[in-house]
């Protein structure tokens, strides 16, 4: 039976000198997947990626990647691996279709013509030299490069760093382009709502262990949710007191003909009670990937 798993991390651990930058780390990503790494600077998400690709050793455990170990059979990895940093550099000297030409020739079954075609979708001149491109412009080149091969693992350490929200979109749909084609994606990322829009599952990292691992639906049923709920004035008292008895709900405050709540869980309870009353309108105010992310740094989510 083929395995369903693209890339397996075995008691990972990477230590520099005596400090540790990933510890004891498993987990598992499936083919096909979108996984989203979690995790502010210095939690261990980029040094996991460039281990994976070997561009550095770990102390201990092992990454196998469709069956080939990341040090032993690390060509064989790349081969099948694409990276884009927030970081990329090429030679200044370059023009766009330079850097593409040699990537052309430098690796099997990048697509010269699929490259020009990203090129012009993403509004990239190719005939600019690189040194002479703003940040968003160089990693617009990076795009290009990585979303040009027929990588099987696409590993983007925050690829979008730079990039303005119409880019950003642009590439969200790249991204599942690429996924609807068979690819798996490793994704660590800075911009929570692309991490909440992309990913599959999601790992979130604290000092370089792994804290949870979990679907974006049930990591955001987590959430601390505000609403906002516009009632009519007969109605205000009563539907608060109601609402306050609701599973999950805290915070309740009336503010004129308006009643903030939050709440935790399931919202079936909370729409239940609220159909005996007239809604005027319904608003919600927070409730994100970001609150459980912060939730797992405030020390009494960790586990």
């Amino acid at each position: 039976m083929t395995s369903t798993v693209a890339v397996g991390f075995d008691r990972l651990s990477k230590h520099y000198g005596k400090v540790p930058a990933i510890e004891e780390l498993t987990v598992e990503v499936e083919r096909g997947e979108v996984f989203g790494l979690l995790g502010p600077n210095g939690a261990g998400k980029t040094t996991l990626l460039r281990t994976l690709l070997d561009f550095i050793r770990p102390t201990s455990g092992s990454i196998n990647v469709f069956g080939h170990d990341s040090v032993r059979d690390s060509v064989a990895v790349r081969q099948r691996c694409a990276y884009l940093p927030g970081d990329f550099m090429v030679p200044p000297r370059l023009t766009g279709l330079e850097a593409l030409r040699r990537y052309t020739f430098a690796r099997s079954g990048v697509d010269m013509t699929r490259g020009q075609e990203l090129a012009e979708r993403i509004a990239l001149d190719l005939t600019r030299r690189v040194g002479d491109l703003s940040k968003g412009n160089r990693q617009k080149v990076g795009v290009v490069l990585a979303f040009a091969t027929p990588a099987d693992v696409l590993v983007l350490d925050e690829p979008t760093s730079g990039l303005d929200p119409l880019l950003q979109r642009e590439f969200r749909a790249l991204v599942r382009e690429r996924v609807a084609e068979g690819a798996t994606v490793l994704l660590s990322s800075h911009v929570l709502d692309e991490v909440e829009h992309l990913a599959d599952r999601v790992a979130v990292l604290r000092q370089g262990r792994l804290v949870t691992v979990d679907t974006v639906t049930r990591l955001l049923d987590q959430a601390s949710r505000l609403l906002r709920f516009r009632l009519s004035a007969t109605e205000v008292d009563a539907a608060a007191t109601a609402l306050g008895d609701v599973a999950g709900v805290s915070e309740v405050r009336v503010d004129g003909l308006s009643i903030y709540l939050r709440i935790t869980g399931s919202v079936d309870p909370l729409i239940k009670t609220l159909s005996r009353f007239t809604v005027e309108g319904l608003d919600e105010v927070s409730g994100d990937l970001e609150d459980v992310f912060l939730a797992f740094y405030s020390g009494d989510a960790v586990r």
